[in-house]
């Protein structure tokens, strides 16, 4: 199998090239980003590529390819809401254009957020935004699913570029076994590792839901445990 990912540099797209890249059917992984990734692997192709509204350039790299995780992302603390639009809306819709054209059978999965508006009309320009990405997503791909994870716990040794993230964990950790106990974190929490192994399990075997919230990629991760 040949994966795509898109967003390597970050913590969730990290969670998708380590799990990717110890997946003994995974053949290939090529990671399309604008810099250099600190990493080298046998496995691992790096495409370097600065425009995110065409992907012609780079179509041949993309052939073959049978899955697509794009973990590429920004908070929209900050942004206007028009270049929050362009990175989270525009670039995810030009690549997954791109790729349909290569395989219109290709597993596409976008991780989104909780509390994504998948109607669009919600008062939060955020969550439209995603969820219109998400529509657009499942929409050109019969094998597209949208991630939800709540709060996400980083794997693989990782932490968060962004400081607001690492605080977050911080705080997290204390509590993360209570969660626990009160069975709560499958509602709440996942990690890195769990959504690589996921998006895995969605290219391996599909699901029944495209949109899936956090205690789904759980019960998923579970599921992807079982089957190796």
């Amino acid at each position: 199998m040949k994966v795509v990912v898109f967003g390597g540099s970050g913590l969730i797209g990290d969670g998708f090239l380590q799990e990717s890249l110890r997946a003994e059917d995974v053949t290939e992984v090529v990671a399309v980003a604008r810099t250099p990734l600190s990493r080298s692997h046998p496995k691992l192709r790096q495409v370097l590529h600065s425009d995110f509204f065409d992907f012609t350039a780079i179509t041949e790299e993309l052939s073959g390819a049978d899955a697509c995780f794009w973990g590429l992302g920004v908070s929209s603390v900050g942004l206007s809401p028009q270049d929050y639009e362009r990175i989270t809306y525009d670039y995810t819709k030009a690549a997954a254009d791109t790729l349909a054209v290569l395989n219109p059978a290709l597993t596409f999965v976008y991780v989104s957020g909780g509390g994504t508006d998948s109607t669009e009309h919600g008062r939060s320009h955020w969550a439209r935004v995603k969820g219109r990405t998400e529509n657009a997503v499942i929409a050109i791909f019969p094998n597209g699913y949208a991630l939800r994870p709540g709060f996400v716990q980083p794997s693989h040794g990782r932490r968060s570029k962004t400081p607001g993230y690492r605080w977050g964990n911080a705080l997290a950790a204390p509590i993360a076994p209570m969660l626990r106990l009160l069975r709560l974190s499958p509602v709440l929490m996942t990690s890195t590792a769990q959504l690589g192994k996921v998006a895995l399990h969605l290219a391996r075997h599909g699901y029944s839901r495209h949109a899936l919230e956090n205690r789904d990629i759980v019960t998923v991760a579970t599921l992807a445990g079982k089957h190796g």
